[in-house]
C-alpha cells in the first residue's frame, strides 16, 4: 500500500513495485508549496472521478493509477473498505502533475492530521477559512477568506474571476485556470488578506448560472466588498478590488461606484470597448490565428466565420429570455445581452482610486492596445503594463498566440512576475492597519 510522508520540502507518495507497474508511474513527489489541503474521505472510489488513463482497476476492490474527469487529474491508490487520505494541490496552474492524490490507509485520519501539522508548521502566519455572504437579492455565495498574520483588520482585496461558471479559484470545470487562487497566495505572501468566491450557480454558492446576468455578478461583487468591511472585520479604506477578464470589468464598475469606493483597483485583461466590440475583435483575432491551411479551406468553402459570429451575436441580442440555444448548446442569453451593452469607458472616467491595468501582448480575448485608452480615461493615478508574450490565461507563451494552446498553458503556473507585480502594487496602495 502506498505510503505518504513529508520529506524536506516535498510530500512523497512511495509506491510498491506492484503499484508502480499497475499505475505505470513511479513514486509521486509534490513540493509543499503546491499543496492546498489535506483531508480524509470515507469512500475513495466515490471521490475518484472520470476514467483511468492509465491504471489498473478491479471492480469494487482496487484502483491504482491516474484517473481523469471534469478537468481533474487524480492519482489513486485505493482499496475498497478503507478510508483514504486526499491531498489537493494547486493543479497544473501551480505546476503540479496531479490535482489530487487519493491514498487509502487504515489510519487515514491520523496520517492526514500528521501531514497537515507538518505542512502548517512550514507555512506560519497564514490561515484560510470557508465563509458565506449574501448578495442584495438574498443569494448566498460561498468563498475562501485568506488572512496572513497581522492582516486580520487589513489590508484586504476582493478577487473577481473571469466569465463563465468559475469557482473561487478561477477554475472552470473543463479548464482549471487557477488565477484567483494564485493571486490569493501572492497577496498573502505580501501581507494582504483576500476574499475569493464561487460565482452564482457554482456550488456551493446558490443561484442559477444560466439565469445570472452581468448586473447580478456586479451586485455580488459589491456584496463581497461590503462583507469584508462588516462581518469580515476589515477597515473600510484598506480594501482593493482585483479582477481578471469579466472580473476586471466588474472591478472597473466598482471603482466608479461612490458607495463601494475601493482604495485600489487592479484590472487584469480589462477591455476599454463595449462587449459587442470585444466579441467581434475576439472573432477576428481567432480567425487570424488559425493555421493557413484551415483559413484556405474556409475560403474555399466560402465560410465567413466573422459574418456567422455577427449573426449569432445579433440573434442573441434579440432574445428576451434568460437562455437561448446556440446550436445544440443552451447559453446564458441574459448575460450576453448585458455584456454586449456593457461599456467600461464611462466607468473608467469616474474612477477615483489608483488603478493598475495589466494586459498581455498575446491576449486573444482583450485588445492589449486598450491599455492606452485606459491610461487616457482614468482621471487619477493609473499604471498600465503590457506584458510581452503574456496570454489571456496569465501565462507566457513564446509561440504564436492560439486558443488551441489554452489546454497546454494551464499546465504551467500563473506567471510569477505578474503575480508579484499585482501583490507589490496592491500592498503599496493600501493602508496598513
Amino acid at each position: 500500500m502506498g505510503e505518504l510522508s513529508v520529506q524536506g520540502d516535498r510530500l512523497v507518495l512511495r509506491l510498491s513495485r506492484f503499484e508502480k507497474i499497475a499505475g505505470l508511474h513511479g513514486d509521486v513527489a509534490i513540493p509543499v508549496d503546491q499543496i492546498r489541503d489535506v483531508d480524509v474521505v470515507a469512500d475513495a472510489f466515490a471521490n475518484t472521478r472520470g476514467l483511468r488513463a492509465p491504471g489498473l482497476a478491479v471492480r469494487r476492490r482496487l484502483r491504482i493509477g491516474t484517473w481523469r474527469g471534469g478537468g481533474v487529474r487524480t492519482f489513486v491508490v485505493a482499496h475498497a473498505g478503507a478510508p483514504a487520505v486526499r491531498v489537493r494541490t494547486g493543479g497544473r496552474a501551480a505546476g503540479a502533475e496531479f490535482d489530487e492524490l487519493i491514498v487509502t490507509h487504515p489510519d487515514a485520519v491520523e496520517v492526514a492530521g500528521r501531514i497537515r501539522g507538518i505542512l502548517d508548521a512550514g507555512r506560519p502566519g497564514m490561515s484560510e477559512r470557508e465563509v458565506t455572504f449574501r448578495s442584495g437579492d438574498g443569494t448566498v455565495l460561498a468563498g475562501t477568506l485568506t488572512v496572513p498574520a497581522g492582516a486580520e483588520a487589513g489590508p484586504v482585496a476582493v478577487i473577481l474571476t473571469g466569465s463563465g461558471e468559475m469557482n473561487r479559484d478561477g477554475d472552470h470545470a473543463k479548464l482549471p485556470i487557477g488565477i484567483s487562487r494564485a493571486l490569493a497566495e501572492a497577496l498573502a505572501r505580501n501581507g494582504t488578506a483576500s476574499l475569493r468566491y464561487d460565482k452564482r450557480g457554482v456550488p456551493p454558492s446558490g443561484g442559477d448560472y444560466l439565469s445570472t446576468g452581468m448586473t447580478d455578478n456586479l451586485a455580488d461583487a459589491a456584496a463581497a466588498v461590503e462583507w469584508v468591511r462588516t462581518t469580515g472585520g476589515f477597515v473600510r479604506d484598506a480594501v482593493a478590488v482585483i479582477g481578471h477578464s469579466e472580473g476586471a470589468c466588474l472591478a472597473a464598475a466598482l471603482g466608479a461606484d461612490r458607495e463601494v469606493d475601493p482604495a485600489a483597483v487592479v484590472l487584469i485583461a480589462c477591455p476599454a470597448a463595449t462587449g459587442r466590440e470585444v466579441l467581434l475583435w475576439q472573432t477576428a483575432k481567432g480567425v487570424d490565428a488559425l493555421p493557413a491551411p484551415v483559413r484556405a479551406v474556409l475560403h474555399l468553402l466560402r465560410i465567413d466565420v466573422k459574418a456567422k459570429q455577427r449573426k449569432t451575436i445579433d440573434r442573441l441580442y434579440r432574445t428576451s429570455g434568460d437562455t437561448a440555444r446556440v446550436g445544440l448548446r443552451r447559453v446564458n442569453a441574459r448575460w450576453f445581452r448585458e455584456f454586449l451593452d456593457f461599456d467600461p469607458k464611462p466607468l473608467l472616467q469616474k474612477n477615483r482610486a489608483p488603478v493598475l491595468a495589466i494586459t498581455g501582448a498575446k491576449d486573444l480575448q482583450v485588445d492589449p492596445d486598450d491599455l492606452t485608452a485606459i491610461a487616457d480615461l482614468v482621471p487619477e493615478e493609473v499604471d498600465t503594463v503590457r506584458v510581452p508574450d503574456l496570454t489571456h490565461l496569465v501565462r507566457r507563451d513564446t509561440a504564436p498566440p492560439s486558443l488551441r494552446a489554452y489546454r497546454r498553458l494551464v499546465r504551467e503556473p500563473v506567471d510569477p512576475k505578474v503575480l508579484s507585480l499585482v501583490a507589490d502594487w496592491t500592498a503599496g496602495h493600501l493602508r496598513r492597519v
